[in-house]
């Protein structure tokens, strides 16, 4: 049996490295998305924001808190407007991303220790930008809102600590886990690769098995095998599995690194990929009998990683989906692997923690493997009767 899955597995290493449909999909592929992704998100969050600013208080004070907001690394001032119409017009013509407006009693207000009236104008088609920004502003004004608040208090007699306690009553302690920096990159970048390597080996697995039925070469490796179905499995399986091995590793150690992601569940991590890695390739290799062509099969396999992460729990929880998504999404292996992937992918945990993840997938496999062994089963019961009849 071994000898026949080494026959195999030579074979299909030899077709993978003389393919150059196979070696641009496996190989070229993931090195070009790998480091294109990851420079366009290399700052991990917006900088620079261009926002503009319209002032009527024009006080000290609204000065200041333009400075304040022009400091922060995230948003850059780039333009005044005298009124909040121009500053739409600015918006609509691509000039800033958004516009803050200080009403002409912000001073006095403040001062007072009343609230003040604010206003933000921002384009939201742009989620990243526009909640970035918001953000720092809202940050900025609670800390601009509080540093006025004390003085007023201080200066009618109240002391420091007191005054302090009054601004902030309710202290909270924030716990961050898996991306603390809440870094927009650390949530973006490793799930769009993730997707993309995903739709790499899909598609690879149903090239290589759709081109054995369109050349007609299912009978050679029959003979090869002696009609025995698990070394032509494992043998066409294998090399797929060292392609994702291979994605992983340029993952952790070149595209990590490079886009400063730095995460420690190294082993973890691998090791659970490569469990993906066989469930994903005799899930490919069951769906493939689907297709006659490679033609085809990249046809219907070109949609297939998106919509797929979507329902899987990447951005959207599962129990949030309509019933239907629900039992749609527990139909493919990647809802069973992205969220330990997400946590391992950003922080060292407890292997522990993966043991649903590792059953689940686990028993997928099983499934697919069954499904093939019957398939295959039914292609090579066929092929002995119409050997017969000839």
């Amino acid at each position: 049996m071994l000898k026949l899955f080494k026959q195999v597995l030579l074979r299909e290493f030899k077709r993978f490295f003389t393919s150059k449909d196979l070696v641009l999909i496996c190989i070229i592929a993931p090195i070009v998305y790998s480091f294109g992704i990851t420079y366009i998100y290399h700052k991990q969050n917006p900088r620079d924001i261009k926002i503009a600013l319209v002032n009527q208080d024009n006080s000290a004070v609204s000065r200041q808190y333009g400075r304040m907001i022009d400091s922060t690394p995230e948003l850059n001032i780039v333009d005044y407007f005298p009124s909040t119409y121009a500053a739409y017009n600015a918006i609509f013509t691509n000039k800033v991303d958004l516009f803050y407006f200080i009403p002409s009693n912000f001073s006095t207000n403040l001062k007072r220790a009343k609230s003040t009236f604010a206003f933000i104008g921002a384009n939201a088609s742009n989620f990243m930008v526009s909640s970035t920004a918001i953000k720092t502003i809202v940050t900025t004004s609670q800390f601009m809102s509080a540093q006025v608040s004390a003085k007023f208090l201080i200066k009618n007699g109240i002391s420091k600590h007191s005054a302090m306690q009054m601004i902030q009553p309710i202290k909270g302690n924030f716990k961050w886990m898996f991306n603390p920096t809440k870094t927009y990159a650390n949530f973006f970048v490793p799930f769009v690769l993730f997707a993309i390597f995903q739709q790499i080996l899909i598609v690879a697995v149903c090239h290589t098995m759709s081109l054995e039925t369109q050349e007609k070469t299912w009978n050679d490796l029959y003979k090869i095998t002696n009609n025995k179905v698990m070394p032509i499995l494992f043998g066409k399986a294998v090399p797929y599995v060292c392609a994702a091995f291979f994605m992983m590793l340029l993952f952790v150690f070149f595209v990590f690194p490079f886009n400063s992601i730095f995460q420690t569940s190294i082993i973890n991590l691998l090791f659970l990929s490569v469990i993906y890695s066989f469930v994903i390739v005799f899930f490919a290799m069951a769906i493939s009998h689907l297709f006659k062509s490679p033609v085809v099969s990249l046809c219907a396999l070109t949609f297939y990683s998106m919509p797929v992460l979507l329902i899987s729990g990447f951005a959207w929880p599962i129990y949030m989906l309509p019933s239907y998504l629900k039992i749609a999404a527990y139909i493919f292996p990647s809802t069973y692997f992205v969220n330990i992937f997400r946590i391992y992918s950003l922080d060292t945990v407890w292997i522990g923690y993966a043991t649903y993840c590792i059953l689940s997938l686990t028993l997928f496999f099983l499934v697919c493997l069954i499904i093939n062994i019957m398939v295959f089963k039914i292609k090579i019961s066929f092929n002995k009767k119409t050997d017969k009849a000839l």
